[in-house]
């Protein structure tokens, strides 16, 4: 760190060897925020982001996957149950295979990664954490890039930093890492890196110095270890949604073209048990209109991308109102998907809600997700605290899919259920009862021709910083001593059977792990048979339908071929579905500056 030359950070998405997500691949809003912040600071900066479709196809080849893509069928649409389990037997040893290779080229990619970050002689890594097998393989990266570029400032941020605070430095090898949001922060660490490195200092004279100002409380939102090794965090100061950058997105980043928009931080109401999000994100705000319209232009006119996902919590009517009005008046040519959460008293506002959905529908919304959780009113009201009752779920999609009805365009609808989840004590209710309860809800909706378009199921889990986490024994729940260390490194994957996933050793009001998720696969199982998709997120509802698959066979197969593609790691499919994607929205990117180009259509009807 002697010298002023070389690059001031290297920001690296995490990865675990194979694409985890059908989104893995989309625009990185996050880290393209941060290269906003310290290129406009005046540092230089290098992203390594390898999520991107040709990198994944050329990183997993192996003489395997055919095998696997033969295998899929018959492990998950088997004729009999004697195919499936002669068929699992074998699977689950090709993908311990597979594993076995994937491992095998991580050393090789990160020990590459090594070398550049000592050749491009990098002084402070910035690392993008996520969950399970990203997490274990930047704490291995981390460690790396200390033996063999010593002078090199290592900091962790990004998910699961946020979720998991100091439990993410206590046992991993990072220097520091960054709470919730780094663009001040990591600009401060760079100044002083550049600093002191200017004055002939070492490494060792820079952490010294942050930790000083750290005790001085000088810093904020920084994660540190004192003089004797314990962890202590600096209080959180979050910018205004309004001062954000803009994220910098690189040319020919070999991306899917969905870019985020910060249109509000975190979530209105904020009060969920089991809701980690208030632990991460902090109070709400809404940006200012203006600032989101004037993200989405530039977006148009910077990258010629035409997809969004608004990235907010619970994106309230009244603001997604808004931000219509705008798009509308502007005469934006977008579409888009967002959370949202029930809207309360939704039945005595129904009128109200469909008016307001069917402008949200003209301005270009295609997908939305919100949470149920379940469809029992006391456990929503004393075990989740949700503030909405089970009415209000149903008047909500149901105007929801009113008001796509009245506009002529399908607007693709998910929710989430938590099953098992904990019930109160003394209540006589049963998970039976809730299962059933779950399941009417459904059927209901369906009566009603306002049927969802795709249905998540999670077994309960009490995530860091929740009331469930704060106080396990008030709701059920049975945690060993190193569960926060447990689950920060825990690999899940919606697209695996359950009953493949680690035992987590927690325990639900004396039901174990793995009976959780049978009970939760038993919930999906019902699900699927009353002609339900099952777990597929609102922007994979929005990739989909831009790929071209419309219904809800089209819906399936996407999520079908998805799935096959992600455990067999042949992204033939994948690979497709983002050329399309890319096709679709550099078109609808077009309409905004071109009005005489060929019209395209979405879910039919004509732009």
């Amino acid at each position: 760190m002697q010298t002023t030359q070389g690059t001031d950070i290297m920001l690296w998405n995490s990865f675990m060897g194979k694409a985890y997500s059908v989104s893995d691949c989309f625009r990185e809003n996050g880290i393209g925020i941060l290269s906003r912040a310290c290129r406009d600071a005046g540092f230089s900066v290098e992203v390594e982001d390898p999520a991107c479709i040709e990198f994944y196809t050329t990183f997993t080849k192996n003489n395997l996957t055919s095998k696997l893509f033969e295998l899929f069928p018959h492990v998950f649409k088997p004729k009999t149950e004697e195919d499936r389990v002669a068929s699992r037997n074998e699977w689950n040893i090709l993908q311990n295979n597979l594993n076995e290779i994937i491992k095998e080229k991580m050393e090789g990619y990160l020990s590459a990664l090594v070398n550049k970050v000592r050749k491009d002689r990098v002084k402070v890594l910035g690392i993008k954490t996520w969950l399970g097998d990203r997490f274990t393989y930047s704490e291995k990266f981390a460690q790396m890039v200390k033996e063999q570029s010593p002078e090199t400032l290592v900091i962790a941020g990004g998910p699961q930093v946020n979720q998991f605070k100091a439990c993410a430095l206590e046992s991993s090898p990072f220097d520091f890492c960054i709470d919730v949001e780094g663009e001040v922060t990591l600009v401060q660490i760079l100044t002083l890196v550049r600093e002191i490195s200017a004055c002939g200092g070492l490494k060792s004279d820079v952490i010294k110095k942050i930790t000083e100002l750290a005790e001085a409380g000088k810093i904020f939102n920084l994660l540190y270890r004192d003089a004797n090794g314990i962890v202590r965090e600096t209080p959180v100061k979050r910018l205004p949604l309004n001062a954000k950058p803009f994220p910098f997105y690189e040319k020919e980043d070999r991306k899917v073209n969905i870019a985020v928009i910060n249109e509000s931080s975190g979530c209105y109401y904020g009060k969920c048990k089991f809701c980690t999000h208030p632990n991460i994100t902090g109070r709400y705000q809404a940006r200012d209109v203006a600032l989101t319209i004037q993200e989405i232009k530039n977006t148009l006119e910077e990258t010629g991308i035409g997809l969004f996902r608004f990235a907010g919590s619970a994106t309230p009517v009244s603001l997604s109102s808004r931000i219509a009005d705008a798009i509308l008046t502007e005469g934006l040519q977008i579409e888009y998907s967002m959370f949202i959460r029930a809207e309360t008293r939704a039945k005595e506002r129904a009128e109200e809600l469909v008016a307001a959905y069917e402008k949200i529908v003209r301005s270009g919304l295609r997908a939305v997700f919100l949470g149920v959780e379940t469809a029992n009113d006391e456990v929503l009201s004393a075990i989740m605290n949700k503030g909405n009752t089970t009415e209000d779920f149903y008047f909500t999609i149901k105007a929801l899919k009113q008001a796509s009805r009245n506009e002529r365009m399908h607007l693709d609808v998910g929710i989430s259920m938590i099953y098992p989840c904990p019930v109160p004590y003394g209540s006589g209710i049963t998970h039976e009862q809730i299962l059933e309860e779950n399941l009417h809800l459904l059927r209901k909706l369906e009566h009603e021709d306002c049927k969802p378009d795709s249905v998540l199921i999670t077994p309960a889990a009490p995530l860091p910083g929740t009331a469930w986490q704060k106080e396990p024994e008030r709701f059920g729940f049975n945690l060993p001593d190193n569960y926060h260390q447990t689950v920060l490194r825990y690999e899940y994957e919606l697209a695996k059977d359950p009953s493949t996933w680690r035992d987590l050793n927690i325990s639900l009001q004396g039901i174990n792990f793995q009976d959780m998720l049978k009970m939760s696969a038993f919930m999906e199982k019902k699900v699927r048979e009353m002609g339900y998709t099952v777990n597929v997120s609102d922007e994979h509802c929005l990739a989909a339908r831009s790929a071209g698959f419309t219904g809800q066979r089209g819906l399936e197969e996407f999520k079908t071929k998805s799935d096959l593609a992600l455990l067999t790691t042949d992204y033939r499919f994948l690979n497709d579905v983002y050329r399309k994607i890319n096709a679709y929205s550099r078109k609808l990117a077009e309409k905004n500056f071109s009005p005489a180009e060929t019209d395209i259509s979405w879910g039919g009807k004509v732009l």
